[in-house]
């Protein structure tokens, strides 16, 4: 039996739950000989009203992004017929948005299955975009994803740089993100961490600085299946406020002290 789908939206942040979607997606569209819009919404931080959104600081992100797609495309669609696009904005606007430019005819795409306080704090994008989608939409949450594992607590998706990113540029988005690292991608590989400190040390020469120059190079990491506890000691042993989480030596996720504390607030 064939399935009446022939364009197939599924929008991805590049963890293990938004691949499980895309391998459902893929099954339905060779069964229907469909074609695939395989999406990343580059998410961009909202200043408060009046406020200008400079754009221009997350184009190395939204680079970073289409060739993480090119990488995933290539190992995974090649059986099928597929486009792939990179949007910058709030990711379910952005996701209702290009179900209804393309016309798009299903929206697979995966839940994280927030409960409790993290998801009044954050929401859920699948909630939303289940309300307003303008064609069915298929939900594919992975099987749970143990909590006493990093995956559980990361952060998708994180905002990156580009080594040749200003500081005074990281600065900006850090500031409005209350971040207090970003991860620096190189062709979709970490190539290494701009903190707080690596920008005080160039403090007077930001404008000029690269983000190549001020960066940590091989910074410590983890991946989803870190246990939690190793990880949190990892950062306290070495006085961290974060570690990237890679997986295949692409960064999707980033672990936070906030996220720490978030998990073992939630586990009392």
């Amino acid at each position: 039996m064939s399935y009446p789908f022939r364009r197939i939206l599924c929008p991805i942040d590049f963890d293990d739950n938004s691949m499980a979607a895309l391998d459902v997606a893929v099954r339905m569209a060779n069964d229907s000989g469909g074609t695939i819009l395989l999406a990343h919404v580059v998410p961009m931080i909202i200043p408060p009203t009046g406020m200008p959104v400079y754009v221009d600081m997350y184009k190395g992100q939204e680079d970073a992004a289409r060739e993480k797609l090119r990488e995933i495309a290539e190992r995974r669609l090649h059986k099928v017929g597929y486009e792939l696009v990179v949007n910058m904005g709030e990711p379910a606007g952005s996701i209702l948005r290009l179900a209804s430019r393309y016309a798009s005819d299903l929206i697979v795409m995966a839940t994280h299955g927030r409960r409790g306080f993290s998801r009044v704090l954050l929401g859920s994008v699948a909630e939303m975009v289940l309300r307003e989608a303008p064609c069915p939409v298929l939900c594919v949450r992975r099987s749970d994803t143990d909590k006493n594992l990093v995956g559980a607590w990361m952060t998708t998706a994180p905002v990156t740089a580009t080594p040749e990113e200003k500081l005074s540029s990281i600065q900006a988005r850090m500031q409005q993100g209350n971040f207090h690292s970003i991860p620096v991608v190189d062709n979709g590989h970490l190539a290494g961490l701009v903190t707080h400190r690596g920008i005080w040390m160039h403090a007077g020469y930001i404008d000029s600085t690269e983000a190549k120059s001020a960066m940590e190079p091989n910074p410590l990491t983890v991946t989803s299946n870190t246990p939690l506890h190793d990880a949190s000691r990892l950062m306290l042993e070495h006085k961290l406020e974060s570690l990237p989480v890679l997986e295949d030596g692409i960064v999707v996720g980033i672990l936070t002290s906030s996220d720490i504390m978030r998990a073992f607030m939630q586990k009392e």
